[in-house]
């Protein structure tokens, strides 16, 4: 159960062995492709604050959601042992950017290396806690039905789109530790429309957009007899901010993260804790020091599997801190804790649902950047179904 909440990226073999060959290397078959995804469909209600100026006013009670990938894979192994492909994904009911991800990469026994619109190191690599399912979880899931400012998010790169185009190396496992590295030329580039396809001349840098972006993220893995541990840490720094002509500036912003879980039999326990500097989400911290801005998120969460049924709980905190000049501080708490359960009904295919409590605290009451919101709480129920092909 414990290798089902890794993510999918972080682990990757260490047998694949590059031989020096004379002559240039060759793919005997050529490309192969192959085509997969999954989708998600959910029915969610929620009860929550909805009087005139809470945040649940003139939203829907209930609705239906959803959300599919299809992925498109096509790889090929040259004859001196070097895998080389690409991987493009297709995000179904988006009109605006319908290709998600789109990169190459090469793989071989120094691990792999991955050019493209993808995640950085940290978002790619991170550690979450078990409890959660595909759908629902207490932290950043798929479906949050609570009318909140944000998720409590516990992987934040530091990029300002995601998925912006960048490189990324995996290493190999070596004694149980695996390594990742990201860089992101520029933090908000990821579509030809952004100036990263077929061009003259270089993009243009706008003000107050991040460039020169790195990620680092270490994981190490330990399988004991019946037990097992998964640690995880890792960071983000902006390299760079474009000024404004006159300003005021933002500061560049650095994330960290760190994670632990652990396996026995079929029970999975983990925790995780998420801190963002100089975090311009709600407020920018600037350079004049006018404002300062910080947020965290912490958690934990279980998870039970009793086949065909794994039961999860989970809980997450979020703190959000702006010190303003001349003016008034702001912050929030927002607090989730959720009950998960998946049943699989087939191989690729499981129904899961949550029911899920969320609340929030903003100081001063109905801050002005904050959504003037006082107070919230929600009751959310959630079902839904994954399938995979």
């Amino acid at each position: 159960m414990l290798r089902r909440v890794i993510r999918s990226g972080a682990l990757l073999g260490a047998g694949l062995v590059v031989h020096s060959l004379p002559g240039p290397a060759r793919a005997a078959d050529g490309i192969k492709l192959g085509v997969g995804g999954e989708y998600k469909a959910t029915y969610m209600v929620v009860f929550d604050d909805d009087e005139e100026g809470e945040p649940g006013n003139e939203t829907n009670t209930d609705g239906v959601f959803q959300d599919a990938t299809i992925r498109f894979l096509g790889s090929t192994e040259l004859d001196n042992g070097l895998e080389i492909g690409a991987r493009v994904e297709l995000v179904g009911e988006d009109e605006d950017d319908q290709i998600d991800e789109a990169w190459i990469f090469f793989e071989g026994g120094f691990g792999e290396v991955r050019i493209g619109s993808l995640d950085d190191a940290l978002s790619e690599l991170c550690i979450t806690p078990p409890g959660g399912t595909e759908n629902f979880s207490a932290f950043s899931p798929d479906q949050w039905g609570a009318n909140t400012l944000t998720t409590n998010e516990a992987c934040t790169g530091v990029d300002d789109e995601d998925s912006a185009q960048k490189i990324l190396y995996i290493s190999p496992i070596f004694a149980g530790f695996q390594l990742g590295m990201s860089y992101t030329p520029q933090g908000n580039k990821k579509t030809h429309s952004d100036g990263v396809g077929p061009h003259i001349g270089m993009p243009t840098n706008f003000d107050g957009e991040s460039r020169h972006n790195v990620a680092v993220y270490t994981t190490y893995t330990y399988e004991g007899e019946d037990w097992s541990l998964v640690l995880g840490a890792g960071a983000g720094f902006e390299g760079n901010v474009e000024k404004t002509d006159g300003g005021p500036n933002r500061e560049e912003t650095d994330s960290y993260q760190t994670g632990v879980l652990l396996g026995f039999g079929n029970l999975s326990v983990g925790a995780v804790f998420s801190y963002v500097n100089d975090d311009d989400e709600f407020l920018e911290t600037l350079e004049d020091g006018s404002v300062e801005a910080y947020r965290w998120v912490t958690g934990a969460g279980a998870s039970y599997e009793v086949e065909p049924w794994t039961f999860g709980v989970g809980y997450s905190y979020q703190q959000f801190n702006a010190d303003i000049r001349d003016a008034p501080d702001q912050s929030f708490t927002q607090q989730r804790v959720a009950a998960t359960f998946i049943y699989n009904l087939s191989e690729g295919i499981d129904l899961d649902g949550e029911v899920a409590y969320t609340w929030f605290d903003t100081d001063p009451e109905n801050a002005p950047d904050l959504g003037n919101f006082d107070d919230y709480d929600g009751l959310e129920f959630g079902t839904g179904i994954v399938m995979e092909f």
